[in-house]
């Protein structure tokens, strides 16, 4: 290589890209520190902007990575159907942590649980169940670690945290509040709450339904369902940890807006299929709340944003009724 039309000699280019670099790497790094996209720090951009992407490495670097274990005593399971549980609204004495992850499996619920007992103890457990966790299409025995371990967040060079700080940021100018997580692993549904505030939200009894039929079609019938029993074994694990460790537990079935639970009812192998779940559930812990039942609550559209995720009124509800009879949900027993 030659510079002799250049007015820099080599020395010169050197340390022009050197320059470049490090004010490149300055930059990228104080940007994403300072916006913190995956974090709770609130400097210049709050977390109502800053929307949830990863959710399984985000929640494990904020627990985990971050030393967080040490504020919590209780530890909520489950898939996105756990996640508008508001643990602030739960008991006293129980400081508690949600880690509902969207479609999270069996396995995954027993790692994230065998995860924290190696680091802290618990004093009590929540897990949610659904029958979609057994279903054979949907790699029920399947378990990544390395969605959970191996993400960017606390990475302030990474070129991925840099861009969700630029998108943090104009959401801000914007004022554009997005899905994100709570400090607690409260999920806040913004979006979707701004317009039920507005009247803007589609909370018809017919939407709803047709809305139900849509899903189980989609969900069972056009990705035919199989029950696969294999996809408790993780729930038997989760059991033992519990007792072991002197985890007071409570697994409970999430609920699902009546029209969905009729449609899965109308439908004879997917009826025997619910059925079957909710007898290995109960031989599994002995005793589990059923939410997924025909009450007022769940025949009121208003009480959910979709036909399998519900408003964090009925999450009180749920949690209330784990530890007092106000009449929701109903206690299966062997």
């Amino acid at each position: 290589m030659t510079f002799k039309n250049s007015n820099l000699s080599p020395i010169r280019w050197i340390l022009w890209f050197l320059l470049t670099s490090i004010t490149l790497i300055g930059i990228t790094f104080t940007i994403s520190f300072i916006v913190d996209p995956f974090g709770n720090r609130n400097w210049i951009v709050n977390k109502k902007y800053k929307p949830a992407v990863h959710e399984r490495s985000e929640k494990y670097n904020t627990i985990f990575y971050q030393h967080n274990f040490k504020k919590y005593n209780c530890v909520i399971l489950g898939s996105s159907r756990v996640m508008s549980i508001i643990p602030d609204n739960n008991q006293s004495g129980e400081q508690c942590y949600n880690f509902g992850v969207h479609v999270a499996n069996n396995p995954e619920k027993l790692f994230i649980l065998d995860e924290w007992l190696k680091h802290a103890p618990l004093k009590t457990v929540y897990i949610g169940n659904e029958l979609y966790n057994t279903h054979s299409k949907n790699l029920p025995l399947y378990l990544n670690k390395y969605k959970f371990t191996n993400g960017s967040e606390g990475n302030y060079l990474s070129i991925s945290t840099f861009f969700m700080s630029i998108k943090a940021l104009r959401n801000t100018i914007k004022d554009e509040s997005q899905t994100y997580f709570e400090t607690d692993g409260y999920i806040r549904y913004s979006g979707n709450e701004r317009s039920i505030n507005e009247g803007t939200f589609d909370h018809s009894y017919q939407h709803f339904q047709e809305m139900a039929y849509g899903t189980i079609q989609h969900d069972y019938l056009d990705n035919a369902f199989t029950y696969e029993s294999k996809a408790l074994d993780p729930l038997k694990e989760i059991k033992k940890l519990c007792d072991r460790h002197h985890v007071q537990l409570y697994p409970f079935i999430t609920p699902t807006f009546y029209e969905a639970q009729l449609a899965i009812i109308n439908n004879p192998s997917l009826s025997i299929a619910s059925e079957k779940f909710r007898k290995d559930l109960v031989d599994i812990f002995g005793t589990v709340y059923n939410f997924d039942i025909n009450n007022s609550q769940n025949k009121n559209p208003e009480n959910f944003y979709d036909v399998v995720h519900y408003r964090p009124a009925i999450g009180n509800l749920m949690i209330n009724r784990m530890h007092t009879d106000n009449g929701y949900g109903t206690i299966l027993n062997k």
